[in-house]
């Protein structure tokens, strides 16, 4: 028996009962508008949906064409092949724009935080070499000595980089342990009335 996987279910009203495809960021932020009267304006409600378009793109039910302005969603056949229903709000804790919005800067600061790891590694073993190379070759310090001077200066940076990230990191897991204690943005109570007073029959946002 095939798993129903579960989705938010914003866009399994979008994605699955209005059968929107081939659309760009701008057209299903308006359908999203449209159907949940909950965002204070547009920029709050395309961020919210761009934050769900990637995740899709991550789980590889969509794929997407073109670049910026020009760049449109279109159902993957994963996306056919699975089996959905909306995920039951009444069964979660209320998630907040603001909380959402944290949890997807922890993930870039800890992208770069991870990309500042692997430099400091490559940085710090280039830095032991040249502290072997003064040791073997004595009389090259003039030429060596620059190089390991300014390589101990960017191992410097990068460990105030990393510390830097890691504190903000801490700061930013502290607020969204906040946030998800007092949420602003509430889901519906019931995932089946989101949007239920649209109706299916309505016509789908026109794609390109």
């Amino acid at each position: 028996m095939k798993k129903v996987l579960k989705m938010n279910p914003y866009m399994f009203n979008l994605l699955i009962e209005r059968e929107m495809d081939n659309f760009s960021v701008v057209e299903i932020r308006d359908a999203l508008m449209e159907c949940a009267q909950i965002f204070e304006d547009k920029e709050q409600a395309r961020k919210y949906v761009y934050r769900q378009l990637l995740s899709f793109e991550r789980k590889g039910w969509l794929a997407s064409t073109g670049s910026r302005r020009d760049k449109r969603y279109l159902l993957t056949k994963k996306f056919h092949s699975q089996s959905f229903e909306p995920r039951k709000s009444s069964k979660e804790k209320p998630i907040s724009a603001r909380s959402e919005e944290i949890e997807n800067t922890i993930g870039v600061l800890n992208q770069e935080k991870t990309q500042y790891e692997g430099e400091l590694s490559i940085v710090l073993s280039e830095l032991e070499e040249y502290q072997s190379l003064l040791v073997r070759f004595p009389s090259n310090t003039v030429i060596l000595k620059p190089m390991f001077d300014a390589t101990k200066d960017r191992t410097a940076k990068l460990l105030g980089k990393i510390n830097a990230l890691t504190n903000c990191i801490h700061a930013t897991r502290t607020e969204a342990s906040t946030c998800k204690k007092v949420s602003t943005l509430k889901y519906r109570e019931d995932a089946g009335s989101v949007c239920s007073w649209f109706p299916l029959s309505a016509t789908r946002p026109k794609t390109e």
